[in-house]
């Protein structure tokens, strides 16, 4: 087996991975101080139930959406920093990517040395951060990449320098506890989790441990599904439990597919586009991933394990079947198979360590040649973003914020009420410091047929005060138009119009 001489750069990669993240977030998510407002609807609709769920609102029950409950709670934990902004989505998208470019890291290091393996957090953070899935930020799949990334490290780690000892019961309930996570934000991620299993529980097999392997099975069960035993007490205690399991189980499971008959071969047919989209739209990613998997697939069994290989190729082929198994292909689902990237910087940093040994230079050129570039990954990133657009545009200048100060202007009742009628939350509860009243306060990707009709009564009954549409020209019923403003937005303008109640 191969081994790895240890560097000293291992003491600095944590505040390094923590500086990387606050500054390249700093400049390439919607979330950060420096940009107006976050306006993608996923990311709003997170905050306000999440939000909703720090001042007694019931998720499903009070306030619906698709999503599973981790992404509320995280969120809701976020508008405790502050409720006003995304400045504690910020902070929690800094946690997130921190110890996801740590674990990115410690992957490297299995390969290269550790003061080479720095090299890769500027790379990372611009090639990720910067690109084309990174949708606006703070999208759930952001935040659960660190969990991916450390359960692929895990793995690589154990078939590389422990198999064939068997596996320890520590590994198996991190994982575990990272599966029942998932479990409860985004099911169909789990797919990643039975292949990680999967292998652990062949890889025991193989050598002849059958007890460590039934063992070892039971505590990942019994861990991941611990994990639910909060959100059924929480859900029964307000309400809430049958809600919660047909709007985020059966729904999802039942409601939420674009796949037409023949289901199967449509089915691969949409996870194969899916990957070959994401490839396409973020080539330096396609590059990392790609040359990885060559990388690691054809070296000698001496080298790299035949376990070591397989494992490797089933952990993406299942994490991408999730991903892309329901037929949609959006821009930031690849988040997921950011981890992977990480496979292609290991023989860039052992080549960089055969061609540029570091004793060759003094201490003090290695740091200056670090450091810019660093700020030229930092240059790269902002150039690549897709988010710089609204780096320009002014906070008061944003729909959002205008017509929360019209709102706050023109308001006949003591607190603004507000209801956003057939479209998704775009930030303007959050504007407008509102929690919205209405259960079906935005629409959905699942076609759910009550939300419509539930809409339309919340329109027929007058209850809000205000009412904001995107690109519809009518006017409700019992509302006169006072304020109109068109907004680009993921590639095409919108026209956001603002009604207030007829006295």
């Amino acid at each position: 087996m191969e081994k790895i001489q240890a560097g000293n750069g291992k003491r600095w990669a944590l505040p390094l991975c923590l500086l990387c993240a606050a500054v390249f977030l700093l400049l390439c998510t919607k979330s950060s101080p420096l940009y107006p407002l976050n306006d993608w609807v996923d990311v709003n609709i997170y905050f306000t139930i999440g939000k909703g769920m720090m001042h007694g609102k019931v998720p499903y029950l009070d306030l619906y959406d698709q999503k599973g409950p981790t992404a509320y709670l995280l969120y809701g934990l976020a508008s405790l920093v502050s409720g006003q902004s995304f400045f504690g989505v910020y902070l929690l998208e800094t946690v997130a990517f921190t110890f996801f470019l740590y674990a990115a890291y410690r992957m490297v290091s299995l390969y290269a040395k550790q003061r080479t393996a720095l090299l890769a957090l500027p790379v990372l953070s611009a090639f990720i951060l910067g690109s084309l899935s990174f949708s606006h930020g703070g999208s759930f799949e952001e935040i659960m990449m660190p969990l991916l990334a450390w359960s692929l490290f895990d793995s690589l780690r154990y078939f590389k320098n422990e198999y064939p000892a068997p596996v320890s019961f520590g590994v198996i309930a991190r994982n575990a506890l990272f599966a029942g996570l998932m479990l409860f934000g985004k099911f169909t991620l789990l797919a990643f989790y039975i292949a990680w299993m999967g292998v652990m529980l062949v890889s025991q097999l193989l050598i002849k441990n059958v007890r460590r392997a039934i063992t070892s099975s039971l505590l990942f069960l019994g861990v991941m599904f611990s994990v639910g035993i909060p959100w059924v007490i929480y859900f029964a205690a307000t309400g809430g439990l049958k809600d919660f399991f047909y709007y985020y189980f059966y729904q999802n499971m039942f409601g939420y597919s674009y796949l037409s008959d023949p289901v199967l071969p449509n089915m691969i047919l949409a996870i194969v586009k899916g990957v070959g989209a994401f490839f396409f739209r973020n080539p330096q990613i396609a590059l990392l991933i790609v040359l990885g998997f060559v990388w690691l697939l054809t070296r000698k069994k001496e080298q790299v394990k035949p376990i070591e290989k397989i494992n490797a190729v089933l952990l993406f082929g299942l994490l991408a079947c999730g991903a892309y198994m329901g037929g949609q292909g959006y821009r930031y689902y690849g988040l997921v198979l950011m981890p992977f990237a990480a496979l292609g910087l290991a023989p860039v940093a052992r080549l960089l360590e055969a061609k540029l040994p570091a004793d060759r230079w003094k201490p003090w050129i290695r740091k200056s040649a670090v450091g810019a570039f660093s700020l030229l990954m930092l240059a790269f990133a902002l150039l690549i973003s897709d988010n710089r657009y609204m780096l320009s545009i002014n906070r008061e200048d944003t729909p959002q914020v205008s017509f929360a100060e019209t709102m706050k202007a023109c308001k006949t009742e003591d607190e603004i009420s507000l209801f956003c009628f057939a479209f998704p939350d775009a930030g303007f509860y959050l504007a407008a410091n509102v929690i919205p009243e209405y259960r079906f306060f935005a629409t959905s990707n699942v076609g759910l047929s009550e939300i419509g009709q539930a809409q339309n009564d919340y329109i027929a009954q007058k209850s809000a005060e205000f009412i904001v549409t995107r690109n519809r020209d009518d006017i409700p019923d019992g509302y006169t138009l006072i304020k109109t403003q068109t907004f680009w937005s993921e590639d095409y303008d919108d026209t956001f119009r603002l009604f207030q109640r007829a006295n």
